[in-house]
């Protein structure tokens, strides 16, 4: 017993990781930005998991969810299933809302808070449509493919900063909390324009895509829309 009991909390990191991704993907194919589902609980009259904690648990650092938030996100995948909109006011809302689909489990069935919450501590998979692909080889990295690379991730952040009026190096540090530790030092240089990443720098930083580019569409991705927050409401794990 003690055996498996060690192996499910080894397996911990992983579960909330592909996790994560899993409600990812299914908010990208829905056409969904992070604070979608807030807005739509919010006008239909209905709790949902706030769009700061969508995007920690997006990303695998929400830690312990409660149980609330597992039925939260059944309900939403719920109203989805059975067309249950609530009274929307909204053209914003009903447009995203037109051709959303459920999750469901590789047996079709609709998934409520059981499956949400065995898919969380990783004692239930991913459905299959959901599972991580085989990462792609790394290309071959060069000095000037490095250089490439730097330009292209320095030009992505500050036109984000820019389109969005934030001030470059304010904002530096939003990005490069989205990167490990041992990371940060040398994500904030890059984009800072300060240096470019090395050939060999770059050969750390390949998971499937560009470590940096995720980095800086995680930090996009969580950044309130243009007006602000929608009430102010802090996240809670």
């Amino acid at each position: 017993m003690a055996s498996m009991f060690q192996a499910y909390v080894d397996s911990q990191a992983a579960a909330r990781e592909d996790f994560g991704r899993m409600l990812r993907l299914w908010r990208e194919r829905n056409g969904w930005t992070q604070y979608t589902a807030e807005r739509w609980g919010r006008e239909a009259g209905f709790r949902t998991v706030s769009s700061g904690n969508i995007s920690m648990v997006e990303q695998g650092k929400a830690g312990d969810l409660r149980a609330q938030a597992h039925f939260q996100l059944a309900d939403v995948n719920r109203r989805i299933a059975e067309k249950d909109w609530g009274a929307l006011k909204s053209q914003e809302i009903r447009q995203a809302l037109a051709e959303v689909t459920p999750i469901r489990g590789d047996d079709g069935q609709v998934w409520g808070p059981t499956e949400f919450w065995s898919c969380y501590v990783g004692l239930l998979p991913v459905p299959e449509a959901f599972r991580r692909p085989v990462n792609e080889p790394m290309p071959e990295v060069s000095g000037d493919l490095a250089a490439e690379l730097s330009a292209q991730w320095q030009q992505q952040f500050t036109q984000e900063a820019s389109r969005r009026g934030l001030d470059p190096i304010e904002t530096l540090q939003g990005v490069a909390r989205q990167a490990p530790a041992a990371q940060r030092k040398s994500l904030r240089a890059v984009l800072a324009s300060f240096r470019d990443y090395e050939a060999g720098e770059l050969t750390e930083l390949w998971a499937g895509e560009w470590l940096p580019e995720r980095w800086i569409r995680l930090w996009s991705e969580g950044l309130e829309p243009a007006g602000g927050g929608e009430d102010g409401e802090k996240p809670v794990p």
